[in-house]
């Protein structure tokens, strides 16, 4: 049964109680105002029973009362409790009496001078509500008010794992009782089962259709293509794509695509490669050049040093000399250890240096030792360049000031590990009160400008006699401790 069949069964039901509740509070209404104008006249009340039959709803229970709540009339044995007060003329009331026993209403006479109650009992009630329809499957029919339920119908029908419930109700008396059908249907039938699950079925093969043309013509040439994308490396010579067999011509045309990117690629690679080749060698050669201009500039001063005739200028020479080797030595290092240009050994740089040093030393200082403490480090050519004029310039000082003594050069890791601390130590060094060397104050002034281009102070400690300023590094990647 649908659910509008049974709100139309529910309805009738509704109306056919109510109807009889109307018929009869209307014969009662009438005889109440008989019995009021005569109470003694017994046979009238005797009369009552028979009028009420031809109403012909079932056996009806009534009592009369007049006003004052005295029993005018009844049936035999019924005596129900009465307050006559708030009954409004004209007005049915209607009831659910004991536990859902019997329909109880209460209406006025005409001539509002005896009140009437009339009762149907559960069967009678069954008999008037009997459905004008057939109801397929199990239902249940009630009355309800408030708290109150009389069932009136319970029927058991066919039943299934997929039954239909519903429930439907109806008002009765201006909504004082209403009619409720509880109904569980027949099951759905096959045809029925096949309309509801039809378009979930369609949905289903169409979302299967959709991902098997989606994975097998869309995304699994994607993925495909992907696997080959994330196993090319740079320096492959080519992109090497599966064959892709999707009639997507946009997939293959994308294909084709990083194919040709790749090609690319690889073409400018060979030429970056060729051209950075050519920019070290040009480069190694313009280094190259420079050492070489500068050793010659060291052998046109050396040969004009052995013409002089005073031991000054002579010394002058040697300084000028000394100043141009270090440069020659950092233009020599440059890129000679490292093809990759991770800059200029440190350690190289000073220990050769400090070679030159000792070999250009002039002969008050033919004793002087140089010692190293190096760190495995390297530096750009802007830290190289000063620290080399830095080194020749302290070591110079101390050939004027101690020409017999001992020069330790050290350089040791910073708390930074981009940097490093250069020191040079010697007693010549150190502070006295004794008077300067005419040339102590320029080489100090040198010494500043240099500690300026280092960017950072240089610091002297004049009672163990050393200079020393942090400079910048780049880290030894073969030696990742240091």
């Amino acid at each position: 049964m649908r659910q509008s069949e049974a709100q139309i069964v529910a309805t009738a039901v509704a109306y056919q109680i109510e109807t009889a509740i109307d018929r009869n509070a209307v014969a009662l209404r009438g005889i109440a105002s008989e019995v009021a104008a005569a109470p003694h006249d017994h046979a009238l009340c005797r009369r009552t029973p028979d009028r009420l039959r031809r109403v012909d709803d079932g056996p009806l229970r009534f009592a009369i009362f007049d006003r004052g709540g005295v029993l005018l009339c009844s049936t035999r044995g019924f005596k129900p409790q009465i307050n006559p007060e708030g009954l409004r003329e004209g007005r049915t009331e209607v009831d659910l009496v004991g536990f859902g026993d019997a329909v109880r209403f209460r209406v006025g006479g005409s001539d509002a001078g005896a009140i009437a109650i009339g009762e149907f009992s559960r069967n009678t009630i069954a008999h008037i509500a009997q459905p004008s329809g057939a109801i397929d499957g199990t239902y249940v029919l009630q009355l309800h008010q408030g708290n109150a339920l009389m069932p009136i119908t319970v029927a058991v029908g066919a039943q299934g794992p997929i039954s239909r419930t519903f429930d439907i109700s109806a008002p009765i008396a201006d909504g004082q009782l209403s009619i409720e059908l509880m109904v569980r249907s027949a099951p759905f039938t096959a045809t029925e089962i096949v309309l509801v699950l039809l378009p979930i079925l369609m949905w289903i093969a169409a979302a299967l259709i959709g991902w098997i043309v989606v994975e097998r013509l869309l995304l699994r040439p994607l993925a495909l293509m992907q696997r080959a994308i994330a196993d090319y490396k740079s320096g492959d010579p080519l992109l090497v794509l599966p064959v892709l067999t999707t009639p997507a011509l946009e997939i293959r045309r994308l294909g084709d695509a990083f194919q040709r990117v790749t090609q690319t690629i690889a073409r400018h690679e060979v030429e970056l490669e060729q051209g950075l080749a050519r920019q070290t060698k040009l480069t190694r050669e313009v280094h190259h050049r420079v050492k070489n201009n500068l050793q010659i500039v060291a052998s046109l001063i050396n040969i004009h040093a052995r013409g002089v005739e005073t031991e000054e200028a002579a010394a002058a020479y040697a300084s000028i000399q000394r100043r141009v080797d270090a440069l020659a030595v950092v233009h020599r290092n440059h890129y000679a250890e490292l093809e990759e240009n991770r800059g200029l050994s440190l350690r190289g740089l000073i220990s050769e240096l400090a070679s030159n040093l000792r070999a250009t030393a002039p002969s008050s200082a033919a004793s002087l030792a140089i010692s190293l403490d190096v760190m495995p480090a390297n530096a750009s050519q802007d830290v190289a360049v000063p620290v080399a004029f830095l080194i020749t310039e302290i070591v110079e000082l101390v050939m004027m000031l101690d020409p017999g003594g001992t020069i330790a050069i050290e350089l040791r890791p910073a708390p930074d590990p981009g940097r490093a601390i250069l020191s040079v130590t010697s007693a010549g060094l150190r502070d006295h009160d004794g008077p300067h060397h005419p040339n102590q104050d320029r080489i100090g002034r040198v010494l500043e400008g240099l500690a300026r281009q280092l960017r950072a102070p240089l610091v002297k400690d004049g009672v163990i006699g050393q200079y020393a300023i942090e400079i910048a590094i780049i880290p030894d990647a073969s030696n990742p401790g240091s």
